[in-house]
């Protein structure tokens, strides 16, 4: 993996910023919620300009990262406070511990309860919400995919594919059509259902075209005539990119 370490001062300090170089035409800047930062390029680009792109970016990385740090719900799920907050499928929800005679989890709209017979346990918290989040993920991912399939896929002969659910730094999903197997993103459940139908589709159309192709995007095109409006809304809500 290439990287490059750029310093952004006495408060963010020194960050790596990934460099993925791409069969594109045009640069992207992203700065993750979990505070990664992924430079793509084309191939051609030489490490000097790479180097000069990302000096004169500095400013707006560091702000970029300042803004995720000050929300209460920057946090990648890993480190679970009383009265955070995070995303759930599109709307801001605030993360509550509360006592209990037993050990579970319960979501409405506006905020999640994590019930516990002793909310000092820090590590059966981050246990209980992991194992909460994973499962949600899986039901919404497999429910929306499930739908996908049988309206387009089905005929078109393709098999269904295994869903896998991980944590992935810089990718929404991705597609191994040589094992017939999709894996999504599980912080995805941040997204608003229909980015995630976008991603699940795109993906699902890789089994019949691998590559970024002319024909991959017209068969996405006409399945979902706006998933470029689906796309930048989760590039807008979910990752800020450049």
């Amino acid at each position: 993996m290439e990287t490059l370490q750029l310093d952004l001062g006495a408060i963010n300090g020194k960050i790596n910023v990934q460099i993925v170089r791409k069969d594109i035409k045009n640069v992207h800047l992203k700065v993750f919620r979990s505070l990664a930062v992924v430079l793509s390029v084309p191939q051609s680009v030489p490490d000097e300009w790479i180097k000069t792109f990302l000096l004169g970016h500095i400013a707006w990385i560091d702000a970029q990262i300042t803004k995720y740090k000050k929300a209460s719900g920057y946090n990648n799920l890993s480190c679970i406070r009383n009265g955070s907050s995070t995303q759930l499928l599109g709307k801001d929800v605030r993360i509550y511990k509360e006592s209990s005679l037993d050990n579970r989890v319960e979501t409405d709209e506006k905020k999640v309860c994590i019930f516990l017979k002793d909310p000092s346990d820090e590590v059966l918290t981050q246990t209980l919400f992991e194992e909460w989040w994973r499962s949600t993920a899986h039901t919404v991912y497999q429910t929306e995919m499930d739908r996908l399939y049988q309206k387009v896929f089905r005929k078109h002969g393709v098999q269904k594919p295994d869903l896998v659910i991980k944590k992935m730094q810089t990718l929404w999903g991705s597609c191994t059509p040589a094992k017939n197997k999709i894996t999504l993103n599980e912080y995805l459940l941040k997204a608003d259902v229909r980015c995630i139908q976008y991603v699940i589709l795109h993906e699902l159309t890789h089994l019949l075209y691998p590559g970024h192709t002319k024909d991959f995007y017209t068969f996405l095109t006409i399945q979902m005539p706006d998933w470029k409006e689906r796309k930048k809304q989760l590039d807008h809500e979910v990752v800020q990119g450049l």
